[in-house]
């Protein structure tokens, strides 16, 4: 090793002259002789090694920070490109031609053969298939970077440009809400082709009423503006306005696509005439709407501008509408006498019409139990939450529903009200009212565990009148909630009151969160889990009755395997959440299923960023729900319930002592939060204690960053980890079952993919940034002399710090587990080193470069000249700062602390004569271009390299 740390790179004027892509090669080739050395030298790092061989040469000027950054830019460009080639396999093929081809065989495998029956037409039209796109803040990449892996993915010859990857500079919550938007709207212009494809089925095999079918099979929804568990930036009226924005842009696209047809109905003038005539109508509600919009856009929303914009959209007004039926009506006159081609196009704008009504997609309100709590505590004066966990408060909400009298609002009704929850329901009731009465609501409750807040919801929803309109979803996403699922289900349907509502209203929901679930009990324990939940789900319906009722179960899931996204293909994508198994529980017992899944920000959104990819995406989806049936043969996982139920038990009981263990706490909440980028309107980031010994808890950080910090130190525990410990001492069973049971396959095809990515060595290299041995040891002498100063007051501080000691610990606690994961791999003939070669070695230089520059970061932050302690901040609370990788408070304290625009004295014009003090320039101008400034592109650069590792993985958390 010794040997090693003083090894140059190369000579001098080689390295200082050679250009990125030469770097990148010799980087490549010099981690190779590395790795060759771990054989016989176990403990050996390549990545480590690499990282000091980077830094030597970088500190003592062999190369330039110039020559680091270009290196960056190179890797990170190829990462990109890598990701959107990955992205075209796994939602591939994504030709426009190829698609609509295998999009029409997949409708004909939902109708059947010989002529159309009611059952085949009713397949077509009743929803089935849902997506969903959330406001998650996974937005990764900037707008124009996202356009050019969506174009390279859908097979476009695009170059990614040179410069830092990342995320737009700052994102909004308006940004957001367009982006969601612009998804939606590629989403229906291919489902349009869904509709138009099949109305064309039902023309051809001689269907009488084709010309009154309606296309139902895929519905669209956006919770997009309407989040607000965990939120309190978004005021009911942004929401209102949103809302009112995607009636003005769903208008808009009726608009547009009565013109186009009837540009191409020209040899038909009179039915040209009228599908003009129906546009220009659609105009003037689009036009009242737009008025609408501007009363409640106003800067200043006192009492008197909120009554002045409600009154003006409460009032009678020849143009406004809120309902999409007499529009229908029109347009259905207008097919009955069109042309068969002409009606063709028409039914598929007519299906979206009646499915989305006034809307982009169905709205979503979002809130927490806790929030809805506090509603309910004040409307009946309770003291505290210890009466919903009862029976009684489970009888008196369900008397409550029975007794209820709708109460009326307005507009200043909701501009007073102070429970969030509260709001949430005047909301849906204005929205109902005053903007869109033919749409339905769907509200979600999260951390949910008790029947009594679904009542509590659905008491709510009576007392506002809009039950007939809402959908109340509990979220199972704790391990408490999962695993009380059946009993949950047995309270809520025995009363009386609930069986009532949801039999009215068609439908009953729930929500399940694979994020969450994956953060508390790993990703494969999670998704055993909700498939157990879908199961009891399918009984319980059975057992009380409610055949009659859909059951709507939308399964939330992010883009990356430890948020739940099965990375092999669509197909493993889409019964990975939920599996041909689940969805036999419901067919065999005659449940109508709605299942929805979520595309959730900017890397959910990709997958619509194109026509291509938009037809691509749902052509796979259509393609899973028409096939499942042929993948639900005999399955030996569900017939040897011993051996799962103990792998499940044994994975769970694994990943919950991991949760308690202070080694995983510390590696994931003293620093790697810094290595993330800001990636939505709502905060990732929870600020900590500058504490070096501050334990984190991770219950505390959210699923999203949690799974991206995992993903930065190179392994991603809850997906990998525990696996094979849970199968120790039963491999045999496994290989048995294994051999015959698709959803192990699938299960442990997760694992094997990420298990490909991940790197203990790369984990245990961030150890050796916080070890004061390592810092001590570099100025040895005839080594890096000049850097004594600055290894060497590292080396103080971290002397008491334990990051060093805890990665270290979860490196081999790691390792432990791996050992049991690799021999259970070897036996069902499972190969993880052959497969992903280019992407592991691109991570490991990646990290590696990374860990350069966090070296160069500390000793540039180490370099700063002494200062007394000012404001109550001293040098050593600077560093901890940057050991913590919270380098932006670090980089404005230093700023505060040595100002370049200070006042000088030259700048006041006094007639009083001075000898003091002298006229000169503050040197702090040197420390700032010198230290800071560097620092601050560093960190950039840094980040720049955390999104391309992010890239490898998938997605952003």
């Amino acid at each position: 090793m010794e040997d090693d740390m003083n090894r140059p790179l190369g000579k001098t004027a080689e390295i200082g002259a050679t250009s990125a892509p030469s770097l990148v090669e010799f980087c490549r080739k010099r981690l190779e002789e590395c790795r060759s050395r771990v054989r016989n030298e176990p403990k050996y790092n390549p990545v480590s090694q690499l990282a000091f061989e980077l830094s030597r040469q970088l500190e003592s000027g062999d190369i330039g920070r110039k020559d680091l950054f270009a290196l960056a830019d190179d890797l990170c460009r190829e990462s990109l490109t890598a990701r959107a080639e990955r992205l075209a396999a796994h939602v591939g093929p994504v030709d426009l031609v190829e698609n609509r081809t295998r999009l029409k065989a997949a409708i004909l495998r939902l109708i059947g053969d010989g002529p159309v029956t009611p059952e085949a037409l009713n397949r077509l039209a009743r929803r089935t298939l849902g997506i969903v796109f959330t406001a998650h803040p996974t937005f990764l990449l900037s707008t124009p970077l996202r356009k050019t892996l969506a174009a390279i993915a859908s097979g476009e010859a695009e170059t990614v440009p040179a410069g830092l990857i990342g995320p737009d500079k700052r994102i909004t919550l308006t940004d957001e809400h367009e982006a969601a938007m612009a998804a939606l709207d590629r989403a229906k212009t291919a489902l349009n082709e869904f509709a138009g494809a099949s109305i064309e089925i039902l023309r051809e095999r001689g269907h009488a009423g084709w010309r009154h079918a309606r296309i139902g099979y895929v519905g669209l929804g956006t919770w997009v503006g309407y989040d607000l568990d965990g939120r309190t930036d978004i005021r009911w009226v942004d929401s209102f306005r949103f809302r009112l924005i995607e009636k003005i842009r769903q208008i808009g696209r009726y608009e547009q696509e009565l013109i186009r047809i009837a540009e191409l109905s020209q040899g038909e003038p009179q039915v040209a005439d009228d599908l003009e005539a129906l546009a220009s109508r659609l105009s003037w509600t689009r036009a009242a709407t737009e008025r609408a919009l501007a009363g409640f856009s106003a800067d200043k929303l006192d009492p008197a501008a909120v009554a002045a914009a409600a009154n003006s959209m409460t009032g009678d007004h020849p143009n406004k509408a809120v309902r999409i039926a007499p529009f229908v009506k029109d347009l259905q006159r207008i097919a009955d006498r069109a042309s068969d081609d002409t009606a063709v196009r028409l039914v598929a704008l007519l299906s979206e019409m009646e499915s989305l009504s006034f809307g982009v997609g169905e709205v979503h309100l979002r809130i927490n139990a806790t929030q809805l709590h506090n509603a309910l505590r004040h409307h009946l004066h309770l003291d505290s939450d210890d009466h919903f966990n009862g029976r009684s408060m489970i009888e008196r909400l369900g008397a409550l529903m029975r007794d209820s009298k709708p109460l009326a609002i307005n507009f200043g009704s909701i501009d007073i009200e102070t429970k969030t929850a509260m709001r949430q329901f005047l909301l849906a009731a204005q929205i109902l009212k005053h903007i869109d009465a033919d749409s339905t609501i769907r509200f979600l409750i999260a951390e949910c565990e008790t029947p009594a807040t679904v009542l509590c919801a659905s008491y709510f929803a009576r007392l506002f009148n809009i039950a007939d309109k809402l959908d109340v979803s509990p979220l199972f996403e704790t391990p408490k909630a999962l695993e009380g699922a059946a009993r949950f289900f047995d309270v809520m349907f025995e009363n009386e009151q609930y069986r009532e509502q949801v039999r009215r209203r068609g439908r009953l929901a729930i929500q399940t969160g694979f994020s969450d679930a994956g953060r508390f009990m790993g990703q494969i324990t999670a998704v055993l889990a909700i498939e157990r939940v879908h199961g009891h789900l399918a009984r319980a319906v059975e057992r009380h009755g409610l055949q009659d009722v859909e059951v709507l179960v939308f399964d939330t899931h992010g883009e990356s395997a430890g948020r739940g996204a099965h990375p092999a293909g669509f197909e493993d994508r889409a019964y990975y959440v939920m599996s041909p198994w689940a969805r036999r529980q419901f067919a065999d017992r005659g449940l109508r299923l709605y299942h929805e899944v979520s595309f959730q920000g900017g890397d959910g959104y990709t997958h619509f960023q194109t026509p291509e990819l938009s037809l691509a995406t749902i052509t796979r989806l259509v393609e899973a729900d028409a096939y499942w049936v042929d993948r639900a043969d005999k399955d030996l996982l569900y017939a040897h319930t011993n051996f799962s139920l103990d792998f499940f038990r044994r994975l769970a009981a694994y990943h919950d002592t991991m949760l308690e263990d202070r080694s995983y706490h510390r590696a994931l909440g003293s620093f790697a939060q810094g290595l993330l980028n800001e990636t939505g309107s709502r905060k990732s980031r929870r600020q900590f204690d500058v504490s070096g010994g501050e334990v984190h808890q991770i219950r505390r950080i959210r699923a999203i960053p949690h799974n991206a910090m995992l993903q930065q130190l190179g392994y991603p525990v809850n997906v990998v980890a525990g696996f094979g410990t849970a199968v120790k001492g039963d491999e045999d069973r496994f290989a048995e079952t294994y051999a015959s049971s698709d959803r192990l396959r699938r299960l442990t095809g997760l694992v094997v993919h990420v298990k490909r990515l991940a790197s203990i060595k790369c984990l245990s290299a961030f150890a050796n940034l916080y070890d004061p041995a390592f810092w001590s040891s570099r100025p040895y002498p005839e080594a890096e002399q000049h850097l004594a100063e600055p290894c060497l007051y590292i080396a103080q501080l971290l002397q008491n710090d334990d990051r060093e000691v805890a990665l270290n610990a979860l490196a081999v606690s790691m390792r432990l587990d791996a050992i049991h994961l690799h021999r259970l791999f070897a036996m069902v003939g499972l190969k993880v080193d052959d497969q992903a070669v280019d992407e592991r070695d691109r991570i490991a230089l990646l990290q590696a470069l990374r860990l350069a520059l966090l070296q160069h970061l500390f000793l540039m932050a180490a370099r700063v000249p002494r200062f007394s302690t000012r404001n109550d901040v001293s040098r050593e609370d600077i560093m901890e700062l940057v050991f913590s990788l919270r380098i932006p408070e670090a980089i404005a304290m230093l700023r505060d602390t040595y100002p370049v625009n200070a006042t000088d004295i030259g700048s006041y014009a006094l007639d009083e004569p001075r000898t003091y003090p002298e006229d000169r320039v503050s040197h702090y101008a040197d420390i700032t271009e010198g230290m800071i400034d560097p620092m601050e592109a560093v960190y950039k650069v840094i980040l720049s390299i955390g999104t391309a590792i992010a890239l490898e993985f998938g997605a952003h958390g």
